[in-house]
């Protein structure tokens, strides 16, 4: 015990000869201190792998507008595919706007606790207290090695209107029956729908 006997000669030096000596500072706490000391640097020293944060799931977010645009687009080729069958159409253009990207709708797991407390004093007075706590959390999945939430509904979104460029919209019956094409097979009134001729 060499090395601890001139460790205590040098903390008496350091150390004020009164906190020694009433024993405030004792060898253990001493060494327990220069552990602690040894650890934090070691500690700092180690830098481990960055954990990947995990990504919190919203519980309803719209889709990327990637996602967005290509259904979009999709539409509007399905749509100018049709309509140009019309007779007398020739050749057609559309372009759709939506209301907003598409929705999910996500799993969760909710919790619901309730608790009724009913105390009663000395002097006969009774005081009730409820007390009630919800809780969720969206439910994950594990995807290839990343969490992904469970979807239970997606809504595609809505159209807000629709705008038909045709080579024969010049005649009224043309326009007419575009029109009509466009309500039937989307779903949406005409006052949303806009057919003009082709500039030529």
């Amino acid at each position: 015990m060499g090395a601890m006997g001139e460790f205590m000669a040098t903390a008496k030096r350091l150390w004020p000869a009164r906190l020694v000596g009433e024993g405030v500072l004792s060898p253990r706490l001493l060494l327990l201190g220069l552990v602690g000391v040894a650890l934090l640097a070691a500690g700092s020293l180690y830098d481990a792998a960055p954990a990947q944060p995990r990504q919190a799931a919203p519980t309803e977010t719209a889709k990327p507008a990637a996602v967005a645009r290509s259904y979009e687009e999709a539409l509007e080729a399905k749509l100018a595919n049709l309509l140009s069958q019309v007779k007398g159409a020739g050749g057609v253009a559309v372009n759709i706007t939506l209301e907003s990207g598409a929705s999910q709708e996500f799993a969760k797991n909710i919790v619901r606790e309730s608790r009724t407390i009913q105390e009663r004093d000395t002097s006969g007075g009774t005081r009730t207290t409820s007390e009630s706590k919800e809780s969720e959390q969206v439910l994950l999945s594990r995807d290839n090695g990343a969490d992904r939430p469970v979807t239970v509904r997606e809504a595609k979104p809505a159209v807000k209107g629709v705008l038909v460029i045709a080579e024969g919209a010049a005649d009224s019956a043309v326009k007419a029956n575009l029109t009509r094409a466009v309500e039937a097979g989307l779903g949406i009134p005409s006052y949303k729908i806009t057919v003009l001729p082709l500039r030529k």
